[in-house]
């Protein structure tokens, strides 16, 4: 098991964790708030780290980087790990 693989396995382990800890504290309506609340911030998240991908690229765009094989290399293990993280959509077709 890699590094990142394990600190994946803490923090799915802590927020499970979390969670019946909030819900047997305060009960189903406060385990339902808290994976909402969870849920909010991932879309927000997500929604963000979209913005700045497409700000990229437009970024590169404009300075003319997208000829550059070292720039366009790193942009796309970024968006490969944001996928893989499920911080974007992996079947989003669309270029950002």
């Amino acid at each position: 098991m890699s590094e990142e693989e394990k600190k994946e396995n803490v923090l799915d382990k802590l927020n499970t964790a979390f969670i019946d800890f909030v819900g047997g504290a305060f009960g189903e309506s406060g385990k339902d708030f808290i994976e909402e609340t969870s849920e909010k911030v991932k879309e927000f998240s997500s929604a963000s780290i979209k913005q700045f991908m497409e700000f990229s690229d437009t970024v590169i765009d404009n300075l003319k980087l997208s000829e550059n094989d070292q720039v366009m290399k790193m942009r796309d293990s970024v968006e490969d790990l944001l996928k893989q993280s499920g911080l974007i959509e992996e079947d989003d077709e669309e270029d950002f």
